[in-house]
């Protein structure tokens, strides 16, 4: 088939757009599905175990200790340079630290954090 004319080239543009457009929708349509069915699956394998009762009991709380209250309000920011750890782990370090020194957050400064090869 010949397209001879410019009505009938412009048509067959059109068309070749939408046929272009519908596959590249058709295609991340696809990539949406099996993103999120990997992420149900993952999420799956990666579900935290419960601490049983057992463990939960064994915890002591020493009531004749008087513990500070640590301040939980202020802002907080920095930029660190963290190598081989999680947020969430640097997070509890310094959440450790600031418990254990009685120093609030946003008073805390902590340069580096490096782990300890055994």
């Amino acid at each position: 088939m010949e397209y001879s004319t410019l009505g009938q080239r412009f048509i067959l543009g059109l068309e070749v757009t939408v046929i272009g457009m519908l596959i590249v929708f058709a295609v991340l349509a696809l990539l949406c599905g099996i993103i999120s069915l990997l992420s149900k699956v993952l999420q799956r394998f990666e579900k935290p175990t419960k601490a049983t009762e057992s463990e939960l009991s064994s915890l002591e709380i020493d009531e004749t200790q008087e513990y500070k209250p640590v301040e939980k309000t202020g802002f907080t920011s920095g930029e660190a340079n963290v190598l081989d750890a999680e947020d969430e782990e640097v997070a509890a370090i310094l959440a450790a630290v600031a418990i254990d020194s009685d120093i609030p957050l946003s008073e805390l400064k902590i340069k580096s954090i490096k782990p300890v090869k055994e």
